[in-house]
């Protein structure tokens, strides 16, 4: 099996944290060079310093995992470490969202106001597409949680909608196909009706808010904040059009 290594430290405590940290989120760390680092006063340089490994198939994500900064908040830091537990999951092969989370992780996403389809519809795109990053999708799913505390005070609809009631994807709205749908998708993510068959923030969604000048967390905020007024969510969407296409 082929290693790589993420981090040289020269503590063992430092290498423990580390693998720990690694552990928690998936991946299958090893530590080396402790007792060479140990027979060196004050753990030289000399000694090439404690690395810590994961297998090259887990790297890219692991990295990843490192680099994204620790959340100051409890809940952002335990939804990255759900996030990445899920994202390694898949990546082995776990590819189906009845097998991504163990029954805690499953159970803090719901008490996020998230099922883990729509984890696994982030992860799935995220490893096949490259997009959405973590920071998008934890900036999506803080909103989704803030509604989901505060207007549905902890609570789940029970309701579904079928996708037949959605606007068709060209539908158009002042001559812009795909807004009308995706106004109703952001709608049900905030409430978390939407059926198993439909993704907030699809690769259909990320090209159009691109072309819009919009982000997926900024659209939901703006879905959010204007409620029932379509009209005013159409025209704030034609005012970032306009400021993106006319940017210098």
């Amino acid at each position: 099996m082929e290693l790589v290594t993420l981090s040289r430290v020269f503590v063992p405590a430092e290498a423990d944290l580390l693998a720990a940290r690694l552990e928690s989120a998936g991946f299958t760390p090893f530590v080396h060079g402790v007792d060479a680092a140990l027979s060196m006063e004050g753990y030289s340089l000399v000694t090439g310093g404690i690395q810590v490994k994961v297998p090259a198939d887990q790297a890219a994500d692991a990295r990843a995992f490192l680099a994204t900064e620790p959340a100051t908040g409890g809940w952002e830091a335990r939804f990255r470490e759900v996030y990445f537990r899920a994202m390694a999951a898949y990546r082995s092969g776990r590819g189906s969202p009845a097998t991504l989370c163990d029954p805690a992780d499953t159970a803090f996403l719901r008490e996020s106001g998230c099922s883990v389809q729509e984890l696994y519809d982030f992860i799935e795109d995220a490893s096949d597409a490259g997009e959405p990053d973590f920071e998008t999708v934890l900036e999506v799913q803080g909103i989704r949680r803030d509604w989901f505390l505060g207007k549905q005070q902890g609570r789940w609809t029970g309701r579904t909608v079928p996708m037949s009631d959605l606007p068709a994807k060209t539908d158009a709205v002042d001559g812009i196909a795909w807004l009308p749908r995706l106004i109703v998708k952001a709608r049900l993510k905030l409430r978390g009706e939407m059926p198993p068959d439909l993704m907030y923030g699809c690769g259909g969604d990320r090209p159009f808010l691109r072309r819009m000048g919009m982000t997926l967390p900024g659209f939901l905020q703006l879905v959010r904040d204007l409620g029932d007024d379509d009209r005013a969510i159409v025209e704030a969407v034609k005012a970032s059009r306009h400021r993106a296409t006319h940017r210098d």
